[in-house]
């Protein structure tokens, strides 16, 4: 099932550069250098328990590689674009609801919207949240998320996608679950 809402991603995501077209119905230049990716379990919930204790922390983490296999060439996401965040979407409203969220690295730009800095150290896009379990009870949500990156001028369009989960989710239906008591 995993693989499936992974499907479900790359085939919305596919679609993106298919709609991006200029305003004389000429195709602009994103339609022909956006590129892809499907890099697992870059985003972690730490430390991964099926329980945990009210009042209990836990970490969300992603973290991607500047350095990547897309479309089976390496490319350099942070020497293409220069741009030192890029935009993870990925849906964390049932973590956040009724806890104290504080974010460690990067930023909430809106619901399911990150701002994951870019690490000269790490060579890296980074993203870390601390999350104070509050709220008892179950928790349930999508692993599946996308990291972007872009940078665009009338020459040239950089457009990079990484499609990705959290790691630990069920196979069964691509979802992290775990009890808070």
């Amino acid at each position: 099932m995993l693989k499936l809402s992974f499907l479900n991603l790359f085939f919305s995501i596919f679609l993106v550069p298919l709609m991006m077209q200029c305003e004389d119905g000429q195709g602009g230049p994103c339609d022909t250098y956006t590129r892809y990716a499907s890099e697992e379990n870059l985003c972690e919930l730490l430390p991964a328990k099926s329980n945990y204790s009210q009042g209990e922390n836990v970490t969300f983490t992603f973290a991607v590689k500047s350095k990547l296999s897309v479309d089976g060439k390496q490319t350099d996401i942070f020497q293409e674009t220069k741009l030192d965040s890029g935009l993870l979407t990925i849906n964390l409203s049932e973590l956040f609801k009724d806890n104290t969220v504080t974010f460690i690295k990067g930023q909430k730009i809106d619901d399911g919207k990150f701002k994951a800095v870019y690490n000269a150290v790490t060579d890296s896009y980074e993203l870390e949240i601390n999350v104070k379990l509050n709220r008892p009870g179950i928790y349930s949500f999508d692993s599946v998320a996308a990291f972007q990156d872009r940078d665009y001028n009338e020459e040239s369009c950089i457009f990079i996608i990484v499609a990705t989960n959290i790691k630990g989710s069920n196979p069964d239906d691509g979802r992290i679950k775990f009890t808070v008591i």
